[in-house]
């Protein structure tokens, strides 16, 4: 299950996914399994709202095959582990290069997923970078 705030808060999961349908799946099974998720669609909103959403996790959709937006996506990276340093940050790719994982890992990602993942792993992925603060 969860890895829950002490004050009993539900821990706050920032999806940010260019795919309105696989985040709301990705959102709704966050949900289910007792987190707080908050859905954005672009990494111009990420950017401007991670003050004020203050989350526990991120998840940032990143897509591999295209030129040009990435650079967007690796500011907003860069912006994220400066605000929130202790914050895991996980992407998640539409399709696996050596090249690609290793740039988004030397952005301070600690994890990179290729899709399509089963959403239990994803949770598995998200509760050991949780656990991995509390230790």
């Amino acid at each position: 299950m969860m890895v829950s705030r002490q004050n009993g808060e539900r821990t706050r999961v920032m999806i940010v996914e260019h795919d309105l349908d696989y985040g709301l799946k990705l959102a709704d099974w966050l949900a289910a399994q007792g987190y707080h998720p908050v859905l954005l669609r672009t990494v111009e909103a990420a950017i401007s709202e991670v003050n004020d959403i203050r989350p526990q996790a991120v998840f940032i959709g990143l897509r591999t095959s295209e030129r040009g937006p990435q650079v967007d996506a690796f500011e907003a990276l860069l912006l994220i582990q400066t605000i929130c340093p202790l914050v895991p940050v996980i992407t998640l790719g539409d399709q696996a290069s050596e090249g690609f994982a290793q740039l988004v890992v030397r952005q301070g990602v600690r994890r990179f997923m290729v899709k399509p993942v089963e959403f239990a792993q994803i949770g598995h992925v998200l509760e050991s970078e949780l656990g991995a603060i509390v230790a």
